[in-house]
């Protein structure tokens, strides 16, 4: 009897391990759906918050789109509000069980994109484009950047076809999908938070007095004289009538149009061309006056200056020393100026940075002023890309731009190390 009592009571203390074991066992299925359920709201309000990479950044959460991948992996893409035809910029966010790992995607295309690029996914939009795509973790440990021409990403100068596996087979992309980066785990509920335990305080230190900058070495005050010309030749009629007709041109035909500026002798007064019809995306402007003064010309993607309006604009002053500003006008009404503030220092500039070109784009920079160029545009923006390999590198150029009272302000950049850049205007 007692051998009987004793097996009914083991068989019933199983019976209710399984039960408790199951009803564990749901309970962590049922937590692990309400997370991937609730993935955009911790992306949202938690995972993006100490993500510099995105600070200041518009994100349009409200057109993000979700993939499943064999019922275990979710894909969102997130898209990210610019002013740039030419640029789409995308969040991704893949979640592999409880944890999840994010990107920021950059497409610059050497053409406007259309409406519809904006619907497709990374790959269908670079099988279609010719320019360049940067690809980075929001950790900051993975970052890629590719050239492609005509969808073919071009390595060490040869392209890689898009096959059957798509443009994804390239070993350049191959690298940048293989790649093992660290999740962030999704956190479920957490214990109760302990205060932190904080260090001594350091004694105070009492610096010296440091001597005074000296002005001459005011990055404003350099452009000074180069701004003021800017604002003086755009108060002339004939500015206002060649950026109206390069915009015309634009609205009528696409592409690129310039007008050039100068006079017939040292001190005489401010003619211009008619508006020239340059390229679908470059060309140069014919100067035909004996004192060439300055140009204008259009991008169609409302981007800033480039690497090959600079390039040109040196090789161009040194065989018109009269030459100094290279005005840009932008579809979207902004005016920039690159003006010339040490001539002096193309040579040294050129020497150490000479053109790059790659096949089917415009010149870039080359060497550390490519990747100071790069790096800046990347987490940063490319207005303040280019003035910050100008500054860096002392070309003797400044980028500045038309505020709403016509002077045109020097734009100023600063690297504040840990891929963080601020941007500010001169007074």
């Amino acid at each position: 009897m007692k051998k009987i009592y004793l097996a009914i009571l083991i068989t019933g203390f199983i019976f209710f391990l399984s039960v408790l074991k199951s009803c564990i066992h749901d309970s962590v299925d049922n937590d692990m759906e309400a997370i991937r359920g609730d993935a955009l709201t911790y992306i949202r309000e938690v995972y993006v918050k100490d993500k510099s990479l995105i600070h200041g950044k518009e994100v349009d959460w409200n057109r993000q789109r979700s993939y499943m991948f064999e019922n275990e992996v979710t894909l969102i893409t997130v898209p990210i509000k610019n002013e740039q035809s030419n640029l789409i910029e995308e969040l991704s966010f893949r979640i592999d069980g409880n944890d999840i790992v994010g990107h920021l995607w950059k497409f610059e295309g050497k053409r406007m994109f259309l409406p519809n690029d904006y619907k497709l996914t990374a790959h269908e939009i670079m099988s279609k484009m010719t320019g360049t795509v940067t690809y980075i973790s929001l950790e900051g440990s993975i970052k890629y950047r590719l050239n492609i021409v005509e969808g073919n990403i071009i390595e060490n100068g040869n392209s890689s076809k898009s096959g059957s596996g798509g443009i994804i087979d390239s070993p350049t992309c191959n690298a940048c999908h293989m790649a093992t980066i660290p999740g962030v785990t999704i956190p479920t509920p957490t214990p109760p938070w302990t205060p932190p335990t904080f260090p001594p305080l350091p004694p105070i230190i009492v610096l010296p007095p440091t001597n005074p900058p000296n002005p001459q070495d005011d990055p404003c005050v350099k452009a000074a004289v180069g701004s003021n010309k800017a604002k003086e030749q755009a108060q002339n009629p004939k500015f206002n009538t060649a950026k109206n007709g390069v915009l015309n041109a634009y609205t009528q035909s696409g592409g690129e149009h310039g007008v050039g500026f100068g006079s017939n002798t040292a001190d005489g007064p401010l003619e211009s061309t008619g508006v020239q019809h340059l390229g679908q995306y470059s060309g140069t402007i014919d100067n035909p006056f004996p004192f060439p003064k300055a140009d204008i010309h259009n991008h169609p993607t409302n981007s800033p200056p480039s690497a090959g309006d600079i390039y040109s604009m040196m090789f161009f002053h040194n065989q018109h020393n009269s030459f100094n500003t290279r005005y840009l006008v932008l579809p979207n009404g902004t005016v920039y100026a690159l003006v010339i503030t040490n001539a002096g220092a193309f040579d040294t500039f050129l020497q150490s940075f000479p053109p790059h070109q790659t096949p089917g784009n415009s010149p870039d920079f080359s060497g550390q002023a490519y990747t100071d160029w790069d790096n800046a545009y990347f987490y940063g923006n490319p207005e303040l890309a280019i003035a910050h390999v100008l500054d860096k590198h002392n070309a003797g150029i400044a980028l500045t731009k038309m505020d709403s009272n016509g002077n045109f302000k020097k734009i100023n950049a600063k690297d504040n190390g840990n891929n963080s850049y601020s941007q500010s205007n001169c007074p």
